[in-house]
């Protein structure tokens, strides 16, 4: 019994010898198992994406997000809500899916009384194109549209709660486009008329995403008197900013309608959706192009562009890269019989 006992007991070691073994082995010696190439591939994707100037590589991104937010509420403020909804009509086209856009409207203008076209927000005063239509997506709407909703969002500190759909789940390989339109002043936005977001406050949630890896290059497009003071707090790596108008400068509306009684739009956004429609999901024109299209005779107002907090050339950088939906893949063609591997 006890020869019986033993040679058991022999067995289960060698057993779990021969188990410890296959498993360890691969960690030990992986050229065994994968080729150099493809150990290299899976390094470079898990490792830290920072240098030592604490920028992320030029590896690009590999997924978009947008949130875009109208803090305006009132029937009167029907352009902002427009402005928001053109941005939203724009990245979806470009190739954004709803599921990667956060969409904020303090107010809806399409089920207002006092709309002559219930169901409808238009920006041109031929009502060609309505900007609401049943497509449209709204995530957080009314008085969901907060100071502290913004900032939860873009620092992921939401309820548990929460739906994923409401969630920005961006992380160091996106790029992320962040859009605000509504009545500003020197370094805020109001929200609801009777709260506001700081530039402090914008600048702080973004070194939060930044510090959580939950972007790789962000861009902040902000439309509202001195909107130019809203990014000059930003103190976080890989940011671009553009404003509509400078300090003690009005952002001006544009395209009255008389049977809605309301501008349909604002000047700056108007003229920046009106370049985008020019553009499409493999368009080379780049940031540079846009911001060389502003025309401050048209805009009646001074638009600005932050650059210094960015490692690349705004004419290295397209469009398509914050409004569109393209993903950069690298194709590496390894050995013979190994094909090719992707890397996203």
């Amino acid at each position: 019994m006890t020869q019986i006992r033993r040679l058991a007991a022999i067995s289960f070691l060698l057993a779990l010898g021969s188990i410890i073994t296959a498993l360890s082995l691969p960690l030990l010696a992986p050229s065994l198992f994968v080729s150099a190439a493809q150990v290299e591939q899976v390094q470079k994707f898990f490792s830290n994406p920072e240098t030592t100037n604490g920028q992320y590589n030029d590896g690009g991104h590999t997924n978009n997000w947008a949130v875009l937010v109208c803090a305006s509420k009132f029937w009167f403020n029907y352009r902002h809500m427009a402005n928001t909804l053109g941005m939203y009509r724009t990245v979806k086209r470009l190739g954004i899916p709803d599921s990667n856009i956060i969409l904020m409207l303090a107010d809806d203008a399409a089920c207002n009384k006092r709309n002559r076209s219930p169901g409808y927000v238009w920006m041109d005063h031929d009502k060609s194109l309505d900007l609401y239509g049943e497509s449209v997506e709204v995530d957080y709407r009314g008085y969901e549209v907060t100071v502290e909703t913004v900032l939860r969002v873009l620092t992921g500190r939401v309820p548990p709660h929460t739906p994923q759909s409401k969630r920005l789940e961006s992380d160091s390989r996106s790029n992320v486009f962040l859009y605000m339109t509504g009545h500003g002043g020197d370094e805020f936005l109001k929200f609801q008329d009777y709260e506001e977001i700081s530039a402090f406050d914008l600048a702080d949630a973004i070194e939060q995403m930044w510090e959580k890896r939950r972007y790789n290059e962000l861009f902040f497009m902000i439309d509202t008197c001195q909107a130019n003071t809203m990014y000059s707090k930003i103190y976080s790596p890989n940011v671009l900013a553009t404003g509509s108008s400078e300090k003690d400068e009005n952002s001006y509306s544009h395209g009255t309608d008389e049977n809605l009684g309301v501008a349909l739009s604002d000047r700056f956004t108007l003229e920046v959706l009106n370049y985008m429609e020019s553009i499409n999901k493999t368009s080379t024109k780049t940031m540079k192009d846009l911001f060389d299209s502003f025309d401050p005779a048209v805009i009646h107002s001074h638009p600005g562009v932050r650059t210094d907090l960015l490692h690349r050339s705004t004419d290295s950088i397209r469009i398509t890269d914050f409004f569109g939906g393209v993903a950069q893949v690298e194709l590496d063609h390894t050995s013979a019989g190994q094909g090719v591997q992707l890397t996203f």
